[in-house]
């Protein structure tokens, strides 16, 4: 009892002590503000708002007889769906209040502020810190603006996320609802765009790549909150040789650019000036037609790696340029715009390099990274390269001191001619003057000094002795020349002998600027041909190419070869730009596994074989895929100089019609062993158009159209073609809608040809055409440009071969960024690469390969069939690995890792390949035991091909090891094999049924594998009768000694 009061009396006196506080403080009040008629205010704010008994009092007064309404809100500014909400509210009434009265309202913070995030209950935490606090009074009892009297605004903040206590709900238990997983997801706030050197060939192409998007809804939320407020870093390197090389593109060319799939100009973008000024523009909302740009002082010097930083935070930006060379003086450039940017780097796609709007700079760039929210400073950015992901910087070989030397002699070769020249003239003129002049001093011509102290084989008199006999003219001339005595060394098959003067004349071609001198002279160093170590080292000039062990070793370091590959894809070597493509796609010798940086190489070697194919040129040949194993389609093709070539042109030049056409399209294209003559091929056409052959119709009249091998006449080249359809030759109408819509521009003219082509014959040319007009907005009666449409026939054409569709549907897998099509920068490889390796250059160098190999020249055709693997062609894999056991020694299997391997790697899942480079690469493993379970695989798709050498070789290592269970169940059953189920645990049953089997085929190479299976059969049969006799005989003595025992 006496408790109980004891406890009255503190709660009496508790609240007590609360009202004399209150009064105390509303009186000090009254006296301060006696003049006041209303007034509102907070007279006290936590430092920190959270859910855990916080109290805020509120000091009000009001003078009207009537009530009026006072609200009291805690407001934030947006999340990602909602802006400027409130998280709190309260409000009450106050009338004819002389005094100050004080209430003291208790905050309850939406759980989304006050709690943790809990997966477990589908409970997301807002990441916000910071809100105001809205006090207001009204004049009336409504909540109108227009009746605001008062009004007090306070900047206040909620607990961070990370200190936020866990939610428990009513329903479940506490330890249920425990947060399991970490708080902050992991994500990278440095994107590597690129981390290895990038070519860049001064074209329209590029490398695309999107940002990922990201998983944590507080960076969302900042990233959203900061649409108009960007803070952001770009740092990288590059390597400029010119400026800008494009003829339609001379003002800027492109560094980074940021598109829509509409090509509308997003943030932020970075250009090249003519003069080499770098310029950037930001824009002020997502569809600005035009930005903020602004461009530096100073020039970005040329030949030197210089690293370049922007760094934007909200409306300013800087730019600071350190080069190598000059790296304590760098250039630095800043702007202040007077509005905000607009940037979200989820929009869109980003552009390295070039566009169908911007051309790129010729030079190299490297290590490009984007610091999404952060604004670095100067003291921040990295002092220097990465060189984890990259051995070395590469740079441009015909620059180097080497180079410079060959092209001074060349330029005093050339003076010496001009003035040789000079002299000739003034010695042949005739001098009217009556008087003599006094002769100034001539100068000296070297030539007499070179005839007396060089020999004939110097390279300056004969350079000064082609100049003179007009053979050359300039250094293009001389290193056409050089090249071409090269290929004529190479093809003599006299390697050993003329090995040093291959490689001489290889640099100096390469010096004087032929593209494919790069390749052909990485092909020496990247398989140490010609005496040259695989580390980049001279051995001797007189090492034989086929009988040295070094050509492939174990240790290697391809840096030349490689910086040569740079070099030679800079000036668009199509070897060069296919390998370096190939190996980013594969991720081949030290090369980041890159499909984006693939395809800026293969897009740009589809273009140029898309260029061959319409523009041919005599002396080429188209590529085609030929295996040296298939010694039959050999002996079928069609050389210059075979039988079957004579023949056939005699049968078309006695009028047989079927002899032209056919004879025309293969010199025309260049197949089946013929080289490319387009003037022979268009005389065949025309003389099976003589006799009304449709076929030759159409192709004469294509060639009369185009003007190739014949000059263009397109009335007679319309009437041909006119005439081949009528003939029926429907393919006709594709050239019939091409002269309507680019000479005529009638589009309904063109969409009738076209539309009626792929209608009846589904031709992919039409179809292709079609495309193009849905894509440009001109296919009538609406004259809309509709991408669906379009990417429906590029699609049908790409699928069934068409060469130009094959390039756009590349290109839309490679930009993405529309909802029908979906970025896939794999995909957007294999159809550009698919397009780079129909050239007809890369064509050229396996036809001579091909050329050599019918002619026993073994080492020619090895050497070609080299530059075509450096290329990454699977062809060139297969053959060079075929032929490597022509030259092989104690190190000969490192001619199946570098060479079928790779070839059955790029084939990956080995469908459709050739059964020899399954049988080696299996072999190979099995003897060497390296990964068994490869060896397996190989096998079985071997035999799956068609061969029965791989399932008598998975027989075999079931046979020799020692476990009943080497070769796996489910193998057996994927190859159609399936045992009884009391054969099973029967080792020796188990092969007699798979000989047996192997017996009992029925493909083309059945009758090679007949014997040895039957042998391998009997085999096992003998062993299984030795063990069933020998039990037989055990048990009849056994049954022998128990009658026995049991009568005796």
């Amino acid at each position: 009892m006496l408790s109980k009061n004891y406890l009255n009396v503190i709660f009496i006196y508790s609240i007590y002590c609360f009202y004399l506080t209150q009064c105390q403080i509303t009186n000090e009040y009254n006296q301060l503000l006696s003049n006041e008629l209303d007034y509102i205010d907070v007279k006290y704010i936590p430092t920190i708002i959270h859910n855990d008994n916080v109290y805020l009092p509120i000091i009000y007064k009001c003078s009207s007889l009537s009530r009026r309404r006072i609200s009291l809100s805690i407001r934030i500014e947006r999340t990602l769906y909602r802006y400027n909400f409130a998280v709190f509210r309260r409000h009450w009434f106050c009338q004819n209040t002389t005094q100050m009265k004080i209430r003291y309202i208790r905050v309850r913070l939406h759980r989304s502020l006050a709690y943790a995030s809990d997966s477990q209950s589908n409970f997301q935490s807002l990441p916000i810190e910071q809100g105001q606090l809205h006090l207001i009074m009204y004049n009336n009892e409504q909540e109108n603006e227009n009746e605001i009297l008062r009004k007090v605004l306070y900047t206040i903040r909620f607990l961070p996320v990370h200190k936020r206590p866990s939610f428990r709900s009513f329903r479940w238990n506490p330890l249920v609802n425990k947060t399991t997983e970490n708080i902050c997801l992991k994500e990278s706030e440095i994107v590597r765009v690129i981390n290895y050197p990038l070519v860049m060939t001064g074209n329209a192409y590029g490398k695309y790549f999107t940002l990922p998007q990201y998983q944590q809804y507080s960076l969302r939320l900042e990233q959203q909150m900061r649409l108009t407020r960007p803070k952001f870093s770009i740092i990288f390197w590059l390597y400029i040789d010119e400026y800008c090389t494009s003829e339609y593109f001379r003002n800027y060319c492109g560094i980074l650019q940021h598109l829509t799939f509409n090509n509308t100009h997003l943030t932020p973008e970075i250009f090249l000036s003519q003069e080499g000024r770098i310029r950037v523009n930001l824009y002020g909302s997502l569809y600005a037609l035009e930005g903020t740009g602004a461009e530096t002082i100073a020039s970005v010097p040329r030949h030197d790696w210089c690293r370049v930083a922007l760094i934007v935070d909200e409306y300013h930006w800087k730019i600071y340029i350190n080069c190598v060379q000059t790296w304590d003086k760098p250039i630095i450039a800043s702007h202040t715009s007077s509005i905000y940017y607009y940037s979200n780097d989820e929009l869109g796609t980003f552009i390295v390099g070039g566009s169908d709007i911007t051309h790129a700079f010729r030079g190299f760039i490297s290590q490009m990274d984007i610091y999404r929210r952060i604004a670095l400073t100067y003291e921040q950015l990295p002092k220097k390269l990465d060189m984890s992901s990259m051995p070395f910087l590469p740079s441009i070989v015909p620059q180097s001191n080497e180079c410079k030397y060959y092209i001074h002699l060349f330029k005093q070769c050339y003076e010496q001619f001009i003035l040789f020249n000079k002299r000739i003239q003034q010695k042949f003129t005739c001098n009217a003057r009556p008087f003599v002049f006094n002769k100034s001093n001539q100068q000296c011509l070297l030539i007499r000094t070179w005839k007396q102290k060089l020999s004939s084989g110097d390279i300056r008199y004969r350079i000064f002795r082609a100049l003179r006999r007009q053979i050359m003219n300039s250094t293009t001339d001389v290193a056409n020349k050089l090249f071409d005595l090269t290929i004529k060394l190479l093809e003599n098959d006299n390697i050993d002998i003329s090995c040093n003067q291959i490689i001489t004349w290889s640099e100096q071609a390469m010096c004087y600027g032929h593209p494919s001198a790069h390749s052909l002279l990485a092909t020496f160093y990247q398989f140490g041909l010609c005496g040259i170590k695989r580390n980049s080292t001279r051995v001797y000039a007189g090492a034989p190419i086929c009988l040295s062990s070094k050509y492939i070793a174990d240790a290697i370091s391809n840096e030349e070869a490689l910086e040569l590959l740079f070099s030679g894809a800079l000036y668009n070597d199509r070897i060069s730009l296919l390998a370096l493509g190939h190996r980013h796609y594969y991720g081949f010798d030290g090369f980041p596994l890159d499909y984006d940086a693939a395809y800026v190489y293969y897009r740009q070697m589809s273009v140029i074989s898309r260029h061959e194919y319409y523009n041919p040129k005599s002396g080429e040949a188209a590529m085609e895929f030929i295996h040296l194993t298939d010694e039959k389609l050999i002996e079928e093709l069609t050389f210059d100089k075979s039988d079957s070539f004579y023949w056939l042109k005699q049968q078309a030049t006695q009028g047989v019609v079927s002899a032209q056409s056919y004879l025309g399209g293969l010199m025309y294209n260049g197949r089946n062993g013929l080289t490319r003559n387009i003037q022979a091929a268009v005389e065949y056409f025309r003389l099976g158009a003589a006799q009304n052959d449709a076929s030759s119709h159409f192709s004469y009249g294509l060639a009369l159209l185009k003007g190739q091998g014949v000059k263009q006449n397109i009335t007679e080249a319309i009437i041909q073609l006119e005439k081949a359809v009528e003939h029926g030759y429907l393919g006709a109408l594709v050239s019939l809608g091409y002269h309507a819509y680019e000479m005529e521009k009638n589009y309904t003219k063109a969409v009738r040809y076209w539309k009626d082509c792929f209608d009846r014959i589904h031709d992919i040319h039409c179809a292709y055409n079609l495309g193009i007009m849905w894509t440009a907005g001109h296919y009538p009666p609406h004259y809309v440009v509709d991408h669906v449409q379009a990417w429906y026939y590029y699609s049908f054409a790409a699928l069934h071969g068409q060469i130009d569709a094959k390039t756009v549907v590349a290109y839309y897998n490679a930009r993405g960024g529309h909802p029908v099509i979906i970025r896939n920068a794999s995909l957007s490889a294999i159809w550009a690469r698919n397009v780079a390796e129909e050239s007809s250059g890369v064509g050229t160098i396996a036809r001579r390969a091909l050329e050599a190999y019918r002619d026993r020249r073994w080492q020619t055709s090895f050497i070609f069939y080299l530059q075509t693997a450096l290329a990454g062609v699977k062809l060139g894999y297969f053959n060079a690995g075929y032929l490597c056991k022509d030259f092989k020694n104690e190190s000969s299997y490192d001619c199946i890792e570098e060479f079928l391997n790779k070839y059955l790697i790029i084939h990956g899942d080995n469908t459709n390949v050739d059964s020899y480079a399954l049988s080696t690469v299996a072999d190979y493993y099995q003897w060497n035991k390296i990964n068994l379970t490869k060896v397996i695989q190989l096998y079985a798709q071997l035999y799956r091909n068609g061969d029965p050498q791989g399932l008598y070789n998975l027989a075999q290592m079931e046979e020799n090891s020692n476990s009943n269970d080497t070769i796996p169940m489910d193998i057996w059953i994927d190859i159609g094999i399936k045992f009884d189920e009391k054969i099973v645990s029967n080792r020796y049953r188990k092969l007699q049924a798979i000989y047996q089997h192997c017996r009992k085929l029925k493909t083309a190479k059945s009758d090679e594998s007949y014997i040895p299976c039957t042998l391998a059969y009997i085999k096992v049969s003998i062993i299984i009768f030795l063990n069933e006799q020998s039990k037989i005989v055990i048990t009849i003595t056994l049954t022998i000694l128990t009658t026995y025992l049991y009568f005796y």
